[in-house]
Formats: structure tokens, sequence, C-alpha cells
């Protein structure tokens, strides 16, 4: 037996060292780290020190010496700055609200229908594909005042052609239409992931009790869809208020500054006019009101999820 022992496969070895968890974490997120703090954190410290500084790359001094909260002051004092963010929120509240009706509509039939529902949901992820320059091109020159679709639409229907973005009256819900072609699917696809997530056990139950639809509505599927329709909202609304592409690729921000929004006006401020410190501060008045927005509404829908557990 005992040469047996000395003989057998690995004696004498000493066992190896296994590695601890703390340290396979740090490994596993190291790599995201590196990404984050280069790309993100690196910055977001550059912006806030040229917001304390005087900065004009249009003069020889370039980047100048440190003037405190001269750039915050002259942002909170700026009209074209409150134009703008006045025009953001318009452009938020009207492309998110019709988002989320539609969305949550289209998820609903989608939810009841039997056959097909791969291939529809296929059909709608094309807007989320495209890339949103390249689609903004083609929803410009379908609504060209000459040879535009929807103006020929209008034509058939023996309706007055428009000129949808050179009035300033129809430019912004121009650009409304647009992203609401676009992002609805986004809200509709999440919704419906939702509602098959939900379990069976309570509707089932009140249908034995004889609930009405709009009983079921009201007293299970929203309350449970709460978490997820609030999630949604959230990442609509911070898209919506960083607008950009569509900006760029209809309007330009005209006719004048009809649809300047304030991603467009910092663009401006900053890569048209060199001012690099005044639209610093300005992204980072908008980053924080992003930041605390969203600390709200996720504070709300997780003060909602530990009442109902509780209440569980």
């Amino acid at each position: 037996m005992d040469e047996a022992t000395e003989k057998a496969p690995g004696a004498g070895r000493k066992p190896k060292r296994a590695m601890s968890d703390n340290l396979y974490a740090v490994l596993l997120i190291t790599p995201a780290s590196i990404i984050i703090l280069f790309f993100a954190l690196f910055p977001l410290l550059y912006a806030i020190n040229l917001s304390l500084r005087h900065v004009d790359l249009t003069s020889a001094v370039g980047i100048g010496p440190y003037v405190g909260l001269e750039n915050f002051r002259f942002a909170l004092n700026d009209k074209f700055f409150w134009q703008a963010a006045r025009r953001t929120i318009i452009f938020a509240i009207g492309a998110v609200t019709s988002e989320m009706v539609l969305g949550i509509a289209i998820a609903f039939l989608l939810n009841q229908l039997k056959w097909f529902q791969g291939i529809v949901r296929s059909l709608l992820i094309l807007p989320l594909a495209a890339a949103p320059a390249a689609v903004g091109l083609v929803w410009r020159y379908m609504y060209h005042p000459d040879f535009g679709v929807y103006n020929g639409i209008m034509s058939m229907l023996g309706l007055p052609e428009r000129n949808w973005l050179g009035d300033v009256d129809l430019v912004m819900p121009s650009v409304i239409v647009f992203d609401i072609w676009q992002w609805t699917p986004f809200v509709a696809l999440i919704v419906l992931a939702g509602l098959q997530s939900l379990p069976k056990e309570p509707f089932e139950a009140a249908e034995l009790d004889g609930a009405s639809t709009w009983q079921v509505l009201r007293r299970l599927t929203f309350p449970m869809l709460a978490p997820v329709l609030t999630l949604v909202f959230v990442l609509r609304t911070i898209d919506a208020i960083r607008l950009y592409d569509a900006i760029v690729s209809l309007t330009h921000g005209g006719p004048g500054t009809a649809t300047e929004t304030l991603t467009y006006y910092l663009y401006r401020l900053g890569m048209k006019f060199f001012r690099l410190d005044q639209a610093s501060a300005i992204s980072l008045l908008f980053l924080y009101v992003t930041i605390i927005f969203t600390a709200v509404a996720l504070r709300s829908m997780m003060r909602a999820q530990a009442e109902r557990a509780r209440r569980a």
C-alpha cells in the first residue's frame, strides 16, 4: 500500500491555490473599468476643467485662466440657452407621450396576436436598426415641398401642399413625427416583453371572479407593468432631451432657430463659435438636470416596488 501510494499520480504535489472571488471579480471588471475611465470619466473631468476657465479658441489665448463660476452665470442668463431648453422640453413631451401611448397600444395588440408574432416583431426592429442620420436624410426628402411623399399624398387628397421643414409652425411637429416613427417600436417591444413575463395565475383568478377588462387592466396589468413602463419612460425621456441626429439630418436647427434643441445649441456654441468654456458649463447643467430627473423617477419606482413587496 505504501509503494502504491508513493507511485500514485499527483502524490506529493502541493495543491494549487484557488483564485479568490474578489480577485476574480476585479479581473472581470478591470477591462470595462478602463474603458469607462478613458471614454467617460476623463472627458467629464476635462469638461469640468474647461467650464471653470476662459476658453476661446478664436483668440490667441486659447485655454485661459480660471474664472470660477462665470461660465455657469453666463449659461443661466443666456436667453438662447433657455429658448433651446424650452424647445427641447416641448419636443420631449410631444414625442415621449405619443411614443408611450402608441407603444403600449401596439404591445397589447401584439400580445393578443396568435400568428406571425415573430415576423411582426422583426419588422418593428427595422426602424431601430437603421442609422438615424441615414433615415433622417430619407425623411428629409419625404418632407420635400416639391417632390416629397407627403405633399404627393396631400395633392391626391385635394389638400394644400405644405413646406413641412420650412414652416415655423410645422417643423417641430414634423421632427416629432419622425421620432415617433423611429422609437415607438422600442417602447412596443419592451412593453411586449413585460406583458409576456407577467404571471398568468392572477389573471386566471380575475377571470373566474368575473372581473371586467377595465378592472383587470387597472388592478392587475398596469400595476404589475409599472416598473417596465417607468424604465421605458425614463430611457426615452433621456434620449429625447439629447436629440441631435434628427435635427442635423432634417433641419440643422432651422428654419431660424425653430428646432434648435439643447444639444444642437451646444454644438453650435462649442464647435462653430469655439466657446468651449460656455458649452461645457451648459452641458454640465444639462447633465445635472438629467441625473436629478432620473434619480427622482427611479426612486419613485423603487419605492413603489418596496411597498408592493411589503404588502405581499
